[in-house]
């Protein structure tokens, strides 16, 4: 019997949830119009994903990865909601510093395993990161992949360690931007480059683990990705994924958010992806 995780249940989660201090913006972020940390400013996009992924999630031992831990909040709802709260939590990518690390283990029992998912791009080779998930085939229940693949320059890397990890039956639960939402469409027809997100020119820091977008995904391209490394698609659709709900907006943004919502109507023109892939 999957577990179905409410509107009401997971704002209950929320009001349990305590972040750390490596989620919180700070109360005088001029950004926002209210005190803020990651796991509220997300709210919805994490709402989402953790709906689905705890209704694909097979019954017995857990073992949850999550792909892109930093800064912890997605892993530390799983710690509060019911069916997981006695899994086993892991976090494997980068920006892993010993403190963070630390902290997570002491917080909320996560461990924490520095992975370099997307060795293509070179960025970190000197670093000797490994790029495999020091996990063995077939151990995981359930991973998931928030808003990380529109950073790689080649995700089958990360798409076939998931693969690999994961039991027969198991899932990977990706959300990402949506290439083909609306406002990228009053973009073209205004003239300018969808790619004003993506790395500035000159772009060259491997100091800096945080990297910007490398490219945007339309449905079709998840889908075929995730096929063409062995899953089969158990779930797809277009959410809205707003995290702009408590951002101090000019009243030009605002006028241009109310200018969006009746082309929400149509799902493709919506702002966020959300794909699960299933291991046969």
């Amino acid at each position: 019997m999957s577990y179905q995780l409410t509107r009401s249940g997971f704002d209950g989660v929320m009001r349990e949830f305590r972040p750390s201090r490596y989620e919180v913006f700070g109360s005088e972020d001029p950004r926002f119009t209210t005190p803020m940390h990651h796991a509220l400013k997300c709210r919805d996009r994490l709402y989402i994903a953790l709906q689905s992924g705890l209704r694909w999630l097979p019954q017995g031992p857990q073992a949850i990865v999550d792909f892109g831990p930093y800064p912890g909040s997605l892993l530390r709802l799983l710690r509060l909601t019911e069916p997981t709260r006695s899994a086993r939590l892991v976090g494997a990518g980068l920006m892993a510093s010993p403190e963070f690390v630390a902290l997570m283990k002491q917080d909320v029992d996560v461990d924490i395993l520095t992975v370099n998912l997307d060795p293509a791009a070179k960025q970190f080779e000197l670093k000797g990161y490994p790029t495999a998930v020091p996990m063995e085939e077939g151990t995981a229940r359930l991973v998931f992949a928030l808003e990380i693949i529109e950073h790689l320059t080649s995700p089958f890397h990360l798409l076939a360690e998931a693969h690999r990890i994961l039991q027969p039956g198991g899932c990977v639960v990706i959300t990402t931007p949506n290439v083909t939402r609306i406002g990228n469409v009053m973009k073209l027809l205004a003239g300018r480059t969808l790619n004003d997100r993506l790395a500035p020119p000159g772009y060259d820091n491997p100091d800096d683990e945080w990297r910007p977008h490398a490219r945007e995904y339309a449905m079709h391209e998840l889908a075929d990705m995730l096929k063409s490394i062995g899953f089969e698609i158990a779930e797809s659709r277009h959410f809205l994924g707003e995290d702009t709900q408590d951002c101090r907006q000019t009243s030009q943004q605002q006028a241009i958010d109310w200018v969006k919502w009746p082309f929400y109507a149509v799902p493709h023109l919506r702002g966020s992806l959300l794909i699960v892939g299933r291991k046969r």
